[in-house]
């Protein structure tokens, strides 16, 4: 069976996956390793990089007009994510026959013998978020989180070339194309949530959601896996004893931690859990952390050399940032009204153009990292708004607010302003 292993980020952290490469290089010498570069490089950003870096315009069949509409609409993660199974069949076609994806934040602390192995009896293998049922509950994200991102997390998936594999694998590109974004109110998980529709697909022997604890280690389940080291091996076991599992530890998947400070200090704190903002110190994996940590500090002159690139679908072709309420009101525009024309351009009637005219293109700091952390006096603003919306409840009475809070909910999706770029987008079915 040949076998290899890929992950896909943008050029500025080429350095982070090429830590995950030196850690499967360590383990599985007979495996190939692709880092697909989802962004490109331009003549600032040229240099020379390893035979196994690929830029992923270059090699997936996605044609330009296609490309531009997802590299615009979706964010960076939705984007990286979204061209997933293009890569997956891209790799099929390069002749191997078990291909497995790993997020670039993803670090190997054993052989992969259990996937491969996993992947000579089923098709396809991925790793459930958690895997213990625990009640009372005690994870640091409430547990209904999971309703939205899906049962597996496809930080990690493995699949067998079959012809079954890659119907279902098409199916997930035709999906993605338009319905790979990070969407709360349309159920929306990026491309893991639709592979909660795997089961429906595949017959039981075929598809493995895998409950071995060394899969996937991750912040949203230290909760209920403790981590031990016993003569050179690590293994996992529940924390609170609800399982009799003891497995090997395969990998952890470091997501959301400010790899940025790692490579500054290599030190880990409390402020370096970015993601989940609340998790707690768990003494037992802070060594696995540190080890990471230390990896990637002692990596910092590659770190430099890519960190401070800039995204190439980050900012309109006159360098101006595109913010997400940019992205979803292309998404609207193109959906409902064909809208056809280039996203990045910024010449006289472009969307750009447009953006300007209504005041939407930030002169200061980008709309999209203001936050309640960060925006300054957020309890005295929250009380003002809570003010007006008392009187506003005087004015129009229980039944209308409550109609009104509806019609809100929808008007919430960015994708739905189309209205403010003029009266021609006025979108009255709300959909």
């Amino acid at each position: 069976m040949r076998k290899c292993i890929f992950t896909i980020c943008a050029k500025n952290y080429i350095a982070l996956a090429q830590v995950l490469e030196s850690s499967v290089r360590q383990y599985e010498e007979g495996v190939d390793f692709f880092i697909v570069v989802a962004d490109e490089f331009d003549a600032a950003s040229s240099m020379e990089h390893p035979a196994n870096v690929l830029v992923a315009k270059d090699i997936l069949p996605i044609h330009d007009a296609l490309w531009r509409n997802m590299s615009f609409k979706y964010n960076l993660t939705e984007f990286c994510t979204s061209i997933k199974p293009f890569c997956v069949e891209h790799f099929f076609g390069e002749g191997y026959d078990a291909v497995c994806y790993l997020d670039p934040d993803t670090y190997l602390f054993s052989d992969f013998s259990y996937v491969w192995d996993s992947l000579g009896e089923y098709l396809v293998v991925t790793a459930p978020h958690v895997t213990i049922p625990q009640y009372p509950y005690k994870g640091d994200l409430p547990d209904r989180s999971f309703l939205f991102n899906g049962i597996s997390n496809l930080g990690f998936g493995a699949f067998r070339k079959s012809e079954k594999v890659l119907n279902v694998v098409k199916w997930w590109q035709d999906r993605l194309k338009n319905q790979c974004f990070g969407e709360m109110l349309w159920a929306q998980c990026t491309d893991q949530k639709w592979t909660d529709f795997f089961p429906a697909f595949f017959d039981s022997g075929e598809l493995l959601f895998s409950n071995n604890l060394g899969l996937n280690l991750a912040p949203w389940n230290y909760f209920e896996r403790k981590v031990s080291y016993d003569q050179g091996v690590w293994y996992v076991e529940s924390r609170d004893g609800l399982s009799e599992r003891k497995d090997k530890l395969v990998f952890c998947h470091f997501a959301g931690y400010d790899y940025k400070a790692f490579v500054t200090s290599g030190k880990v704190d409390n402020a370096s859990r970015v993601r989940i903002s609340n998790l707690a110190a768990y003494a037992d994996i802070e060594p696995l952390v540190e080890l990471y940590a230390q990896t990637i500090h002692s990596q910092r002159e590659v770190f430099e050399k890519y960190l401070s690139l800039d995204y190439s679908y980050g900012h309109f072709d006159n360098g101006a940032p595109i913010d997400k309420m940019h992205r979803r009101l292309y998404n609207g525009m193109a959906t409902y009204y064909g809208y056809s024309e280039d996203p990045f351009s910024t010449g006289e009637g472009s969307l750009y153009s447009n953006f300007k005219k209504k005041g939407m293109i930030s002169a200061g700091k980008p709309v999209d990292s203001v936050n309640e952390t960060n925006m300054g006096s957020f309890p005295k603003k929250l009380r003002i708004l809570y003010s007006l919306l008392r009187v506003l409840y005087r004015i129009v009475g229980y039944r209308n607010y409550v109609l009104l809070l509806q019609f809100f909910r929808r008007i919430s999706l960015f994708d739905m302003n189309t209205f403010l770029l003029g009266k021609d987008y006025e979108n009255y079915k709300l959909r």
